[in-house]
Formats: C-alpha cells, sequence, structure tokens
C-alpha cells in the first residue's frame, strides 16, 4: 500500500512538473512572439493644448508596404475622453494612381481587436500583419481611395487604450481624415466613408454617429461595419465562457478600469483573477503564437470570475450603456455585416441593432453570410464592401433591407 501511495504521489508530482515547465515554455515562446515596444516616432510634444484635431505631428514613409501606392506612418492629434488633445498614430496610403481633379476620396479603416497594450499599435507591424490589407486596403487603393488607419489612441502611444470606448474610437477615426487632408501629397478631397470589423465595426458605428457634430467639415457618405460590437454587455454574456471570450472580456474591463476613474476591477472582478486580467492585458493577438500566451491565464479564470456582474452595478452599467451604439442618428447609407455562424457577436444580438436602427428610420443594408466565422467576417466581406462604397461616391441609391 506505501509503494502504491508513493508511485501516486511521484506521478503527481511528474504531473505538476509537467504543467509547470509547459506553462513556462508557453509564455517564453509567447513573449518572443510579442511585438516590440514602440520608439520614439510615437513620443509626441508634452504641450499640445493649442493644436487643432487632426494636426500632424510626424510622419515617415514605409518603405516597401504596398505596391499600389505610398505608405506613410502618421502621429496626428486627436481627444480622449475627456475632450483633451492626445496623440494618436496612424497609417495613410496614397494610391499611385494621379488624383482626379476634385481630389481623392477617402477610406477611413477602423481595426479590429489586436490587443489594448501600446506594444499592439497595427501601425508597428508588418504589412502582413495589419488587419486593413486582409480587409480590403488594396481594393480601395486600386480604386482611387486615400485609406487612413487609426491605431486609436493608447496602441503605439502611451497607454491606456480606451477598448470599445465609442466616441473616443470615433474622434480618432474623424482625425485621422483630417490628418490625411493636411499632408502633403495626399491631395484628398473632404469626402469620406468609413468601414471597419468587430472593434471596428464598433468604431466605425461611432464614427457615423459622431461625423456631423464633431467633424461637420468632413463630408460623410456611407458607413459600414461588420460583424459590429453593437452591446458590449451581450458581448460579455455570450463570451464569459469560453476561452477566447475570456481573452476579450478581461481586455474590455481592464481597459475601462484604466480609462474611467470611477471604475475599478474590485467592484466586479474577483480578487483571485483581477492579477490575470491585468497579465493577460499585455499580451497582443495577431498570431496564434501571441493568444498562445494568454491561454494558461484565461484557463485559470473560471467562469465566475467575476464577482459582479458589470452590467448590475456603477459605474459599469452607466459605461457600458455609454459604449452601446444607436443612440444617436448616422443618417447616411449603412452596411451591416453579419454571419449566420458568428459566435462572437452572435446574429441575435446582431439582429436587435439592424431593428433598432430600422425603428429609428436609418437607411440599412444587410449583407448576410453563410457559415463565416467572426474572425474573417471582414476578410470575406471586403470585395462585397469596396463595390457598395462605390455605389455610394457615385451617388446611387441605396438598398434598404428594413421591412416596411
Amino acid at each position: 500500500m506505501r509503494r502504491g501511495l508513493g508511485w501516486l504521489v511521484k506521478a503527481a508530482i511528474g504531473v505538476l512538473v509537467f504543467l509547470v515547465v509547459a506553462v513556462v515554455v508557453v509564455r517564453v515562446v509567447g513573449e518572443r512572439a510579442q511585438p516590440h515596444e514602440p520608439g520614439d516616432f510615437y513620443s509626441a510634444p508634452d504641450d499640445l493644448a493649442s493644436t487643432e484635431p487632426g494636426a500632424v505631428v510626424r510622419s515617415e514613409e514605409i518603405p516597401d508596404y504596398t505596391d499600389l501606392g505610398t505608405a506613410h506612418r502618421v502621429l496626428y492629434v486627436s481627444r480622449d475622453i475627456d475632450g483633451n488633445p492626445t496623440p494618436v498614430s496612424g497609417v495613410v496610403l496614397v494610391p499611385d494612381a494621379p488624383a482626379p481633379p476634385e481630389g481623392r476620396p477617402i477610406l477611413v479603416y477602423t481595426h479590429g481587436t489586436v490587443g489594448v497594450a501600446s506594444r499592439c499599435a497595427p501601425s508597428l507591424q508588418s504589412r502582413d500583419r495589419h488587419p486593413m490589407f486582409g480587409e480590403g486596403a488594396d481594393l480601395f487603393l486600386e480604386r482611387g481611395y486615400v485609406v487612413v488607419a487609426t491605431d486609436y489612441q493608447g496602441l503605439g502611444t502611451p497607454g491606456p487604450h480606451p477598448y470599445l470606448v465609442g466616441d473616443v474610437a470615433a474622434m480618432n477615426a474623424l482625425d485621422s481624415a483630417r490628418a490625411a487632408l493636411a499632408m502633403d501629397g495626399v491631395d484628398a478631397r473632404p469626402e469620406f466613408a468609413v468601414w471597419g470589423h468587430s472593434q471596428g465595426g464598433h468604431a466605425s458605428l461611432f464614427t457615423g454617429e459622431l461625423a456631423s457634430s464633431y467633424a461637420p467639415e468632413l463630408g460623410m457618405v456611407a458607413v459600414a461595419a461588420g460583424g459590429p460590437v453593437p452591446d458590449p454587455i451581450g458581448l460579455i454574456e455570450v463570451n464569459i465562457e469560453t476561452t477566447i471570450g475570456k481573452v476579450l472580456v478581461s481586455m474590455a474591463l481592464q481597459s475601462w478600469a484604466e480609462v474611467h476613474d470611477d471604475a475599478s476591477l474590485d467592484q466586479i472582478v474577483a480578487p483571485a483573477a483581477r492579477p490575470i486580467l491585468r497579465d493577460i492585458a499585455r499580451n497582443c493577438i495577431y498570431d496564434p503564437a501571441q493568444i498562445l500566451q494568454s491561454l494558461p491565464g484565461a484557463l485559470a479564470l473560471k467562469i465566475r470570475f467575476l464577482s459582479t456582474p458589470p452590467w448590475q452595478v456603477e459605474p459599469w452599467k452607466t459605461i457600458a450603456a455609454e459604449n452601446t451604439p444607436g443612440s444617436r442618428p448616422i443618417g447616411v447609407p449603412m452596411l451591416v455585416v453579419a454571419s449566420d455562424a458568428d459566435t462572437v457577436i452572435t446574429p441575435e444580438v446582431t439582429d436587435r441593432y439592424i431593428e433598432g436602427r430600422c425603428d429609428a428610420g436609418e437607411e440599412l443594408e444587410v449583407l448576410a453570410l453563410s457559415g463565416v466565422n467572426h474572425a474573417v467576417v471582414g476578410v470575406e466581406a471586403a470585395p462585397d464592401v469596396a463595390d457598395w462604397m462605390d455605389a455610394r461616391f457615385a451617388g446611387e441609391p441605396a438598398t434598404s433591407s428594413c421591412s416596411g
């Protein structure tokens, strides 16, 4: 009996050692896969108080980034959640084809979730990793658009990044268009459309809502949102039990706690889970190796790692409500891309948003995809989105998917 117990103890110790080594290996591999930290380009002057939104702080050409035009990394001025000037980085793509006499139209691209740490900025990545190229950037360049892709505040520039904070993302997007208009050689005209997927779809909808009041000098032509986040609480409720869902929820809650002075993880997250959330929020999620680094933490989070549901306690209830799109009119043609196989932004959640916008009288068209998972909704939809945008700039009437 003692021999048997001794064998069990040794086996248990062996398994424990194996698991510890496996976790260490995963962390080492994942950390090596993470992007480097931003350099001096992303540092802005201390005094931006008198700087207008959209003003360009600096720009530099990115060599060998696209065969269809010229790419510029840009640092420009936008506004934070309190309306204060803040530096934001991004990329501006200018097509090689000559600009028409009236100037080039602008496609404002808003990217999906890549992480909430400063080093996760898309403009820091190679072309192969920047999500805009999978979601239609080359198509728009071929058709003569200037493509502007904001990183959002806190990605590239010092954090925190206001993840799924709609008005901040909208100001960052609108000011990226202003920055493109201010740059020499871009030859853009003050007319734009906005397109984004997932977090970028959320940003696209808020850009549509805020454009007329925040940037009235810009002519907004159309808004397209692929697999958007129409309800942050719905996102949490649907994804709280899945591993990748816990990664997304961790990023959202950690970001909101850093951005909002009156929000604290202590109010809603169990004590043992709080350092895990902070650790997950350090990681980017561009590829499987990076995602792997967050998996041990996500697996360690129990389903009930929330001590109190954020939709039941302030200030979290108000934060979620303020960052739920649909409270203000957009007023230009809208395209919402939805898939029946999306398990992150479920069809039920998207349908509620669509119904609400139709009831409000918005001009909305739905592009319905079948069997496409959330991660590639923007990729699969990009050609149709580009065609739809062309028709809007050509002045063709949009088709409504709203009944009645």
